[in-house]
């Protein structure tokens, strides 16, 4: 394994730890704002080694690029529902991290999921247990890639070279220093 992999790797899992397994193992699941706060901290992740190469240097450049990526995230690599609904979504993403306020879209965690990516009496229902499978989902199609040393392995190897992941000591459960990244990724 070269260390692109293994970089990617802890990357993914590191992502997977602190998303998606507080999601899936405690109560956090029963909040659909703390669900998707997490799933968009995780897309927002994603996205900067998915997007393009152009994407990528507005974000360095910190030219409001946030949107493109974003959204370019949800078209590539979610279901068809995720592409059209990609403006709303990245809308109720802004309005819960910035404020933590939902006003424009009915959350939901209930099994009944057909309402989900549906407009309904003009709000967009999201059911934040479909999110999350559908985002499981999409993360082993981007571990399928980087396997296949695809486009997305392309991006992952120029975009995490230089970066530093915190380890955590697994004797005592707790986060080593890290020197910081050469180039910050963040």
């Amino acid at each position: 394994m070269d260390e692109v992999d293994k970089k990617f790797k802890d990357f993914i899992n590191l992502l997977e730890e602190r998303t998606i397994h507080p999601i899936d193992n405690t109560d956090i699941k029963e909040s659909c704002t703390a669900t998707l706060l997490l799933l968009f901290a995780a897309v927002d992740s994603l996205s900067k080694i998915t997007c393009s190469d152009k994407e990528f240097a507005l974000y360095k450049e910190n030219r409001g690029s946030n949107s493109l990526r974003f959204t370019g995230f949800l078209d590539k690599f979610m279901c068809n529902k995720y592409a059209i609904y990609k403006d709303p979504i990245y809308s109720l993403r802004n309005d819960m991290v910035h404020t933590g306020i939902n006003t424009k879209v009915i959350l939901t965690k209930s099994q009944h999921l057909e309402k989900h990516l549906q407009f309904v009496d003009e709000y967009l229902w999201i059911n934040t247990n479909q999110f999350l499978d559908d985002f499981k989902k999409t993360i082993e199609k981007i571990k399928n890639n980087i396997d296949e040393q695809g486009k997305i392995y392309q991006n992952a190897k120029k975009r995490l070279k230089g970066i530093n992941i915190i380890e955590v000591d697994e004797q005592n459960e707790t986060p080593r220093p890290s020197p910081g990244p050469n180039d910050s990724f963040y």
